[in-house]
């Protein structure tokens, strides 16, 4: 899971780059979101595979090497014997993340499946381990310290744990195609939307998120970012998430009272029922989230066990793990090893090339998009294009309803008779 709805703000500053950009770097995983994705995947397709979040691993994996990127694969912790397990109010967020609640299995189930992948991954020559705690902690941890250029994921909460760049990467059939990986860095959210890491941690609490599910009833994504214009720091100062969350709990319940300079804006909050705990945000789920997010359990380096010997890729036992799991045939992998090498060949001659439209840009006399400088400009933008696209969908109505005929008005003469018209014709004498 992620923070509720803040994909439809994140992909706005999302940039599609070619993948060959990536080559020579080492980026982590979130593994979990891999079994997840496998599990699903196989649903859709009624695959009858016993295993194929193997079948996935092996394939997402041989596309990276095909790329020359170096994976590094990092898993949740899933032994219960870690200390961390001890803490289960803590911990409840990154055990439905792990598979209790989302998959409807056992923590037992997940970690062979765990054990299954780091024992492939290992034949592969790939370096992967559990983390203390959130494996996207982890992965981020290992960025800060310079290991990585960063995380392939789909999950945003990357970002609150202190990541910079997360990449998605849009695995296909038969290959990765031109511009088919997603980045989304940190630098880009705090330059153009003037977000920080403390904001999307407050924003994770309003909206609903691992650790703390409910959020705020009637909050969305757009009031998220008018009450951190309202409550949080405007001088790009660091702040405390529980500071912004107490602004806004006590201005809403009218224990802060309204100045003369408050807006329209910060005084709707008073007389919009949000329904707040009586704890709100002192409760000790709220002050574990922000807990869980800025000093997450994570290790200060790759353990050494985790990384594999230069001389560990073997293909022999590779097979055998899919012959006895998966029931391939050795046709059936000497197959897919021919398709990754040609894949390999083909990625090797590719070279990143600039396209058209960055040659010769194309120009308007106005622009379609206007850039935002502050987020008050952003949410005003966003107000004035909701109340042009409501007035353009009456316009449309209007056009696309039939026109009403009219009706002509015929006017009858009805010629009336005078006296001196009638003849009377009498008998004659």
């Amino acid at each position: 899971m992620t923070i509720n709805g803040i994909w439809e703000w994140a992909n706005q500053m999302a940039q599609r780059v070619p993948p060959e950009v990536l080559r020579g770097k080492t980026l982590s995983i979130d593994g979990h979101i891999w079994l997840y994705e496998s599990v699903k995947g196989s649903e859709a397709h009624h695959s009858t595979c016993a295993h194929p979040y193997l079948v996935t691993f092996f394939n997402r994996i041989q596309h990276l090497k095909e790329l020359k990127i170096v994976p590094i694969v990092v898993f949740d912790n899933v032994y219960k014997h870690h200390e961390v397990f001890t803490d289960q109010s803590s911990f409840r967020g990154r055990k439905r993340r792990s598979g209790r609640d989302r998959w409807g299995e056992t923590v037992d189930w997940i970690e062979q499946w765990v054990n299954n992948t780091r024992q492939l991954l290992y034949s592969l020559g790939v370096t992967s381990f559990c983390g203390c705690g959130d494996g996207e902690a982890q992965c981020a941890r290992l960025e800060e310290l310079g290991l990585t250029a960063g995380c392939i994921t789909t999950d945003f909460d990357y970002f609150l744990y202190g990541g910079k760049n997360l990449y998605r990467f849009d695995f296909g059939a038969n290959s990765i195609r031109a511009h088919d990986v997603t980045h989304l860095s940190m630098g880009r959210m705090v330059i153009d939307r003037k977000v920080s890491r403390c904001h999307l941690i407050v924003a994770a609490i309003l909206l609903g998120c691992d650790y703390y599910e409910s959020g705020v009833r009637g909050v969305g994504i757009a009031t998220v970012f008018e009450i951190l214009h309202e409550f949080a720091a405007e001088d790009g100062a660091e702040f405390h998430p529980h500071v912004v969350l107490d602004r806004f709990a006590s201005y809403v319940r009218g224990e802060i009272p309204a100045r003369s300079s408050d807006g329209e804006r910060k005084l709707s909050f008073r007389r919009k029922n949000y329904r707040l705990d009586s704890s709100f945000p002192n409760g000790h789920n709220i002050g574990t989230a922000i807990q869980m997010y800025q000093q997450p359990p994570v290790f200060d380096a790759i353990p050494s066990r985790a990384i594999p010997k230069s001389s560990a890729i073997d293909m022999r036992k590779v097979e055998e793990m899919f012959m006895r799991m998966c029931k391939w045939t050795p046709e059936r992998m000497q197959k897919e090893l021919r398709t990754s090498q040609r894949r390999a060949k083909v990625h090797a001659n590719l070279v990143s090339q600039t396209r058209i439209p960055e040659f010769f840009a194309a120009s308007r006399k106005r622009p379609i998009v206007e850039p935002c400088d502050t987020l008050d400009d952003y949410i005003s933008a966003n107000n004035s294009w909701i109340e042009k696209k409501r007035k353009s969908s009456e316009r449309l109505i209007k056009i696309e309803s039939p026109p009403r005929k009219r009706s002509r008005r015929i006017e009858l003469f009805v010629a009336t008779t005078h006296p001196s018209d009638i003849i009377e014709l009498g008998d004659s004498e």
